[in-house]
């Protein structure tokens, strides 16, 4: 690469007079400044990212850098959408460092050309759900219930309370986004929380949350990524297709009746990301009646 590599110092010591900043003190005070804003899913994995990043960038002078010098790091096959992502990492830095922390003069990656991947297209059919599902631990299968009558994320669904039910209805604030919402309980979503109080260690031995682990204690995500990956690991062997727990949430948004009523129960603020992400099957329209 062409760019510099000066010796790495804190952050808060830069003054215009000082030598340039160097990537690793831009990835350190983005750690240490944003990343508590984000959810612990997200933020585990841009911390994955800042490692990598850290790794190949860590000690260049940032305003040094130049678009060709990332080059190198995207000209691969595989891992490339790995790498996309933890670029979009840097330039979420690099951009505080232009606009709040005034060290940076302009965000270098504005001029990389990203390779976009096309939205996730997997669409679980109801027969394939019934076949996994049937597969499954009892309380894998709940939480794949639970996910798909909710259309919430793993992370909202492994954080379900008791103490989220008010009346009819479920009540969540998404840890992604901070959207509240309040879901209707219908007799199928009903039926999977009286099954799910009936748990070992659930609510009737007076854990919190509604899908807990056997010692009444949540699923962090990583624990329960790894569970479920046991499963579908097991549901492929026999033949069957892989999809991923994510997949129920689209499955959800195209079971809605209308692209209206999935946004509201996906939570979006913008009907564009619902149709472009997770309405995955065929829209059904009449033909026109000319006059």
């Amino acid at each position: 690469m062409s760019a510099a590599a000066p010796k790495s110092r804190r952050m808060d010591t830069y003054t215009p007079e000082t030598a340039p900043v160097t990537v690793n003190e831009i990835l350190d005070r983005y750690e240490k400044d944003c990343l508590k804003q984000l959810a612990p899913r997200t933020r585990a994995d841009y911390r994955r990212h800042i490692r990598h990043l850290k790794a190949r960038f860590g000690p260049l002078a940032a305003e040094h850098l130049k678009p060709k010098d990332f080059g190198p790091f995207l000209d691969v096959r595989k891992g490339r959408t790995h790498r996309v992502r933890a670029l979009a990492v840097l330039s979420a830095a690099f951009t505080q460092a232009v606009s709040y922390w005034y060290v940076l003069e302009r965000n270098v990656l504005r001029d990389v050309k990203r390779p976009k991947n096309p939205p996730r297209d997997r669409l679980v059919t109801p027969e394939e759900f019934i076949r996994c599902q049937s597969m499954a631990s009892k309380r894998v299968a709940l939480a794949m219930e639970l996910a798909l009558l909710t259309g919430q994320r793993q992370g909202d669904v492994i954080g379900f309370r008791w103490s989220d039910i008010h009346g009819m209805e479920l009540h969540l604030q998404q840890s992604k986004t901070g959207k509240r919402l309040a879901i209707g309980i219908t007799p199928r979503l009903e039926a999977a929380l009286d099954a799910c109080w009936q748990l070992k260690g659930g609510g009737c031995d007076g854990s919190a949350f509604i899908v807990p682990k056997r010692n009444g204690q949540p699923y962090t995500s990583e624990g329960f990524r790894a569970v479920w990956q046991r499963h579908i690991n097991r549901y492929c062997r026999l033949g069957n297709e892989r999809f991923q727990f994510r997949d129920l949430r689209a499955m959800a948004a195209t079971s809605c009746p209308t692209p209206e009523a999935a946004r509201r129960l996906l939570g979006h603020s913008n009907i564009s990301m619902t149709m472009k992400v997770y309405r995955r099957g065929l829209e059904h329209v009449d033909a026109l009646t000319p006059p």
